[in-house]
């Protein structure tokens, strides 16, 4: 998010893609099917301590085949959920997070009709499961997007996190630490990833844009259907979906051949395009520091709202952002960063929303320097200037206060703890560590208790103290 001022093998996987029911008939695609290979989306879901009320550690989910339609005059979403799931312990049944004003119509389990309960944001789906099973369950569901309140008192979060509807009907998504469930059945937190497919199918003059590498597009009957594919897994938090009369950009490929696609509205057109041409020159910058960029493509996709995000593969940027192209850049840089630090390697539950946003802060003001701004000397003397005021009004970073998620201290106190690191280990040392940090754990979660072991092995055992203090001091440390 932009600053504000196992080694298992589930022998079943590749007998799961023919598994689906049949989907509504508004619909004009059925949910894709999943790949044969489901091991990429295995995990080790946890319970997550700092917003409980979402995500349940019983279901691991490795893949999500998303059918969508939507009406932007009626502000209707359907879907066609095809979720292929592991579950992780014996149960009486599997849940999911779903907002209440998503309407269930259906629910099948391996292709046979099960009784659900839908209360509330949970959805609980009536199957008995052993540890291990993989069930693929079949979601049929409608209703019109409404955000869910904020854990948060930055100022662009206060609206609320999930799908937001615009005024010409329009959708976007913004849902950090969760949102995901506000559009789609899901295990909204951090620690279950899982592959996707998208179909969206929108009205003809429209297009639905999605997590993934665009697949697939074609114009019939007066809709504009458009598929995403995922070939990496993602964290619900970090997945995109939006509706609008996006103009798509093809801005080549960087230098390690990932195709670069945007889709931004025609009246932003102008502003966007400049903004969008530095992409490749961005991710060569980090590749030449932090090693090769981890995904399969990227781009962004501009919309609504008051936010940034470092949605996987494809950046979600408020169209507003482009306005300030100083400003728009450094963001832009900040998102990528997170494609390193946040998407490819994700803190296992939201205590570590440090590791994402401390990182993504340091990294960015590196490339200011470098491009001949704010030296980075500078920007860690203001971090220091601030550091006791955001310690003071949201707590330290490593236990800030659940109703002030992704506020300055989780940004500013751990970059200054990582300009400590640095200055200690020499800059070439941290740079390497940093590095290796992502190439050497691509596509896994970690937590406060491995960066610390990985820092210590590589730095020495003050490390530990030095770290300890600067998660959870309540004042600057020394």
């Amino acid at each position: 998010m932009k600053i504000r001022a196992t080694a298992m093998v589930v022998a079943a996987c590749g007998l799961l893609a023919a598994c689906t029911s049949t989907p509504p008939a508004a619909d004009p695609r059925p949910a894709p099917s999943a790949p044969a290979d489901l091991a990429a989306g295995l995990s080790e879901p946890v319970a997550d301590p700092v917003y409980p009320d979402l995500g349940n550690p019983g279901t691991d989910v490795l893949h999500y085949g998303l059918s969508l339609s939507y009406e932007p005059d009626a502000r209707v979403l359907k879907g066609h959920a095809v979720i292929t799931v592991r579950a992780t312990g014996d149960a009486s049944s599997l849940r999911l997070d779903l907002a209440e004003t998503m309407k269930v119509s259906a629910v099948t389990a391996d292709g046979r009709a099960v009784e659900h309960r839908h209360t509330g944001n949970d959805l609980e789906i009536v199957v008995p499961v052993t540890t291990n099973a993989v069930v693929v369950l079949a979601v049929d569901y409608a209703g019109e997007p409404t955000r869910a309140p904020a854990p948060a008192s930055r100022g662009d979060m206060t609206e609320g996190v999930g799908m937001s509807v615009g005024p010409n009907g329009a959708v976007w998504t913004f849902q950090e630490p969760y949102g995901a469930f506000t559009w789609y059945p899901v295990n909204d937190q951090p620690s279950d990833e899982a592959l996707y497919d998208i179909t969206a199918s929108v009205p003809e003059g429209w297009t639905g844009v999605a997590t993934g590498v665009p697949s697939g597009e074609e114009t019939t009957g007066g809709r504009h259907v458009t598929q995403y594919h995922s070939a990496d897994p993602v964290a619900s938090y970090v997945v995109t979906f939006a509706v609008d009369r996006f103009v798509r950009i093809d801005g080549g490929e960087t230098d390690g051949g990932a195709p670069i696609v945007s889709w931004v509205r025609e009246n932003s057109r102008s502003a966007w395009e400049p903004i969008l041409a530095t992409i490749g020159d961005k991710v060569a910058w980090l590749e030449k520091r932090y090693g090769p960029y981890p995904f399969a493509h990227t781009g962004v996709v501009a919309v609504g709202g008051e936010s940034g995000m470092e949605t996987q593969g494809t950046i979600t940027l408020s169209d507003g952002i482009a306005n300030v192209p100083k400003e728009a850049e450094a963001v832009l840089l900040h998102e990528l960063a997170h494609q390193w630090y946040g998407d490819a390697v994700t803190p296992s539950d939201w205590r570590g929303v440090w590791l994402n946003e401390g990182m993504a802060t340091f990294v960015q003001a590196q490339w200011v320097s470098d491009m001949g701004g704010e030296t980075l000397d500078a920007a860690i003397a203001r971090w220091r200037g601030m550091d006791a005021r955001m310690r003071t009004s949201y707590g330290p970073p490593g236990s800030y206060r659940p109703g002030d998620f992704a506020s300055g201290n989780v940004y500013y106190c751990p970059a200054l703890m990582l300009a400590e690191i640095r200055a200690r280990m020499g800059e070439a040392p941290f740079e390497a560590m940093m590095r290796d940090w992502v190439q050497q754990q691509r596509n896994t979660h970690q937590d406060r208790a491995s960066f610390t072991a990985w820092v210590v092995e590589r730095g020495g055992t003050d490390m530990r103290v030095l770290i300890d203090t600067w998660l959870d001091s309540p004042t600057t440390p020394a």
